[in-house]
Order: C-alpha cells, then structure tokens, then sequence
C-alpha cells in the first residue's frame, strides 16, 4: 500500500521509485535483507517488464528500469542496517559485543534501533536522491504513463497478499 500512496495520479517515476524503496527498506528492517529484496523483485520486475527496454525504449526509460532495480537491492541492504534483526551481520557484532566486551551493557534492540535508524534514513534518502537525479528525467511520468498504472500495481501487489 505504501507504493500505491507514493504513486500519485498522474504517474510520477521519483514517488513511484520512492514507494518502491520504501516498502522494500521497510520489509527488510524486520526480516533478513536477502530475503526482503528476494521478495521485493517481482514488484520490481513486474514494473520493469511492463516498460520496453529494448531498442525501441528511450534512454530515460531504460534508466527507470535500472533505478528500479537498483531502488529494491539497496534499499534492502539500508532497511536491513536498522535493526538488529535485518541482516545477520548485525547479530554477529551483538555475539562479539558480548565476549569482547562482558563488562558493558550488552546491545539491545531499541538501542541499535535508535543508533541504526536514522542513519539509515539518511542513506536511504541519499540513495533515492542519487537515483532520481541518475535514472529520472524530467517528462519521464509521460513516457511511462502508457506502461505503468495504479491497476497493475495493484496487482503486483496482492501477488505477495500485501
């Protein structure tokens, strides 16, 4: 629902790309970021399937594609950063915390959480801010509109019963 709020009417490639960022980072924050961008790819390629990419595709939408794409992976890794329970990595530095260091206060989750939330806000925006300004030209929204609507999102989207 996230990606259908961003959307907007007409199309607007940045708030489609950001919705699709969004919910994959949110996924990824509660569970392991492999298996959030595993589950995010088929709404990235059903999008990117719906838009030519051949040679009859224009360069602005072969980027879009490309920032799709990219959009789910990284956004993925940034979500999983946030909490302890988004990559495994993070549970190894709890594990070594503990043994290295038995005389601090052991890393709890609300205590990553607010260590590792806002920088990974931070990330997130530069990366969709970088996107954007990489893969998202303007009259974009027009040349995608033909491709891309609300209703195909929507079902994307009820595929993973979301």
């Amino acid at each position: 629902m996230i990606t259908l709020t961003f959307c907007g009417e007409p199309l607007n490639p940045p708030l489609l790309l950001l919705g699709i960022c969004t919910t994959t980072a949110f996924v990824s924050m509660w569970m392991h970021n492999v298996a959030a961008a595993v589950m995010m790819m088929p709404v990235a390629t059903g999008v990117v399937q719906r838009i030519p990419t051949g040679r009859s595709a224009s360069a602005a939408q072969r980027g879009f594609c490309k920032a799709v794409v990219l959009g789910v992976i990284y956004s993925a890794a940034v979500g999983g950063m946030t909490t302890l329970t988004g990559t495994g990595v993070n549970l190894i530095l709890v594990g070594m915390w503990k043994s290295y260091f038995p005389e601090e206060e052991p890393i709890s989750f609300s205590q990553w959480f607010f260590f590792g939330f806002p920088l990974g806000l931070l990330i997130f925006l530069a990366l969709w801010g970088i996107l954007c300004g990489l893969y998202c030209s303007r009259g974009l929204g027009r040349d995608l509109s033909a491709f891309l609507d609300k209703a195909h999102l929507r079902r994307e989207l009820e595929l993973l019963d979301y």
